[in-house]
């Protein structure tokens, strides 16, 4: 099985998410400008944009945007795991090494290592652990618990 420990994290995160009233998603400190509902909905629509828009070149499957609820948000990032799981699961060896076409970005951003179906899921593994290490600072800021890694 690929990366065996991908989901690791939410194992941790999802039971705190579900512990939090809705206006501590929404919460911002002058500090910080960014809050856990934009941080979660950027990681499932991330997900969402590697996996289908780019790997796969099908469309979209959320639907979130700003006026999304922390329920449409939390349903959103356990959705496009299960379906990156189902994709994930069902590649072949030689579909892992299979190079895919990433857009050109209007920073300049390439990606560090040729773009393959392997690279593409540990891109979003890391891109998701990255951004939950900013949820504890949001908290933090924030005065509301902070989840325990």
């Amino acid at each position: 099985m690929a990366f065996p420990y991908r989901n690791d994290y939410r194992k941790t995160l999802l039971p705190y998410l579900n512990s939090l009233q809705e206006e501590s998603w929404f919460k911002t400190s002058p500090t910080y400008p960014n809050n856990l509902a934009w941080v979660i909905s950027h990681i499932a629509t991330s997900e969402d944009f590697w996996i289908n828009e780019v790997a796969l070149q099908q469309k979209l499957v959320l639907t979130l945007d700003k006026n999304s609820s922390s329920f449409e948000i939390l349903k959103a990032y356990q959705d496009i795991r299960i379906h990156t799981d189902g994709i994930l699961n069902n590649l072949t060896d030689q579909q892992f090494n299979q190079l895919i076409e990433v857009p050109k970005f209007s920073d300049g951003w390439i990606p560090p290592s040729p773009p393959t179906y392997n690279w593409v899921f540990h891109h979003i593994y890391s891109h998701e652990a990255y951004h939950i290490g900013q949820i504890g600072i949001i908290a933090h800021f924030n005065g509301f618990p902070k989840p325990l890694f």
